[in-house]
């Protein structure tokens, strides 16, 4: 019998205000062998190396080789990015080195074929210096990665029972009558971005995950801009991260010497957890900019095409032009309409996971006038000294998201969930 892992499945549902939302079920499972995953989060690493580099102004001399470029040369192995991502869309790399050999190639070729102070020379020098980083950032994570792979697939085996066994089978056997449907290819995809984001996060990296969060929210409809929440944001994010490894509406005893209603109880919108190995344990502040608040300011009346146009505009603005914009919105505290700004939100969130963190660092309440976590869905274990990391994620509209780390926080507690 092929090895086996299990991945979430994503699924659209409404929420309670009827807008659309995604969200994962890790009690749908898939199996897929050891061999087809590892080879598609080798697929994933080259792409994800590709479009940086791609993305640097140094490429564009490198996209595509043209022999009138090299005057009175014959390049006997002629590379480029163009060959390159024509293999990666073909499928043609079957592992790391092969990706690593053909990029190379081409700064090897640049620095045989060109002078030394040519334009050529000196924008090969710049992007390999870049290669170098994000491939060196990238391996490191590749290697964490199929050794956690092996270690699920081995703890998996080791746990099968009868009933289980019998599952396998069964699914297996659904997996190879649809090994060449595009949905089924489709959803091992989604789950292995969904995965690496993850690992990416654990050890501080959240830019893979906050890529991901702006792919989904990009996939939602520009009709339902007026109606977005803090809520869906809460929904999607819990929906890219692991069920057994996020706590979601973490409750917390901020100060047990107020009573309730006046501070003493609050939540961590997202509490992450580590698995074995990786660095940190990870709170998301998650704040909300509803381009109604924005727009009102501006226009008294308004429709869905004026909300799409703003968060175009949104999407390029200088961050401390954007970070001035007035912003409207209604406080449930004080039964009001309260005037602020973008910035203003955004320090707000971060005091706030400041003080969020300190208090998780402090483990479970231990009596009624104490602060620390009072939940039940966690086990909090006395241990060696842990890190907590946090982020803020402030979303604008559904093409814009700004984040801000804040201070580690040691804790000498481990947190499961039970």
């Amino acid at each position: 019998m092929k090895k086996k892992i299990l991945l979430p499945v994503f699924f659209e549902s409404k929420d309670m205000s009827g807008c659309k939302v995604l969200e994962s079920d890790l009690t749908v499972l898939k199996l897929f062998s050891f061999d087809y995953l590892y080879k598609n989060n080798t697929t994933f690493i080259c792409y994800d190396i590709f479009h940086e580099l791609e993305n640097e102004s140094y490429a564009n001399l490198f996209y595509k080789y043209a022999k009138e470029n090299v005057k009175n040369k014959v390049i006997e192995y002629p590379m480029d990015l163009f060959t390159i991502n024509s293999k990666l869309e073909n499928n043609q790399y079957t592992s790391l080195k092969e990706f690593e050999k053909d990029i190379r190639l081409i700064f090897c070729n640049c620095y045989t074929y060109n002078d030394i102070k040519s334009k050529e020379y000196c924008s090969g020098r710049i992007l390999e210096s870049i290669f170098n980083e994000k491939w060196n950032e990238k391996i490191i994570l590749h290697d964490r990665q199929t050794r956690e792979l092996k270690r699920v697939i081995r703890d998996t085996d080791t746990d099968d029972t009868d009933d289980t066994d019998k599952s396998w089978k069964k699914q297996c056997q659904i997996l190879e009558q649809n090994k060449n449907n595009l949905i089924y290819r489709q959803v091992i995809d989604d789950g292995l971005l969904i995965a690496s984001a993850y690992e990416s996060l654990v050890v501080g990296n959240i830019i893979p995950f906050i890529e991901i969060l702006k792919t989904f929210l990009l996939t939602r409809s520009k009709m339902s801009l007026s109606s977005a929440n803090e809520s869906m944001l809460q929904a999607i994010i819990e929906s890219l991260l692991p069920l057994k490894y996020r706590i979601p509406e973490l409750s917390l005893v901020m100060d047990g010497k107020k009573l309730k209603g006046s501070g003493r109880f609050d939540y961590s919108d997202i509490f992450v957890l580590k698995g074995i190995g990786d660095i940190y344990y990870i709170s998301l502040e998650l704040k909300y900019i509803s381009l109604v608040g924005l727009i009102k300011n501006q226009k008294a009346k308004y429709g869905a095409n004026e909300l799409e146009n703003l968060d175009k505009i949104l999407e390029k603005e200088n961050e401390e032009d954007l970070l001035k914009r007035p912003y409207t919105y209604w406080s449930k505290e004080h039964k009001r309409t309260n005037q602020t700004t973008i910035g203003e939100v955004l320090n707000s969130g971060i005091s706030q996971l400041e003080s969020y963190m300190n208090t998780i660092s402090k483990g479970r309440v231990v009596d009624y006038s104490s602060s620390g976590i009072f939940d039940k869905r966690v086990k909090i274990v006395k241990s060696n000294p842990n890190k907590l990391k946090g982020f803020v994620i402030l979303v604008i509209g559904f093409c814009r998201i700004l984040w801000k780390p804040v201070d580690e926080v040691i804790s000498n507690y481990t947190y499961n969930v039970i």
